[in-house]
């Protein structure tokens, strides 16, 4: 009972913290240029509409770090 418990225990909190980080925005918050935003970045590439594809990648719109798929 107890082996199960903590096993329960250790699988919500390593949820709880991979979700965090998968919502985690660019660590620099405020920004004039793109190469002052840093953090994690998905794996993940998409189409864009000009038929190209386009990785994630970070970008700073309206001075704030966000994370951009295509130009």
């Amino acid at each position: 009972m107890i082996k199960t418990l903590t096993r329960t225990s250790l699988l919500f909190a390593a949820i709880i913290a991979l979700s965090a980080l998968a919502g985690a925005p660019a660590q620099a918050t405020y920004c004039f240029k793109a190469s002052r935003c840093h953090g994690p970045l998905p794996d993940i590439c998409r189409k864009c509409p000009d038929g190209h594809n386009g990785c994630a990648h970070h970008a700073c719109v309206h001075h704030r770090c966000v994370i951009r798929f295509c130009s």
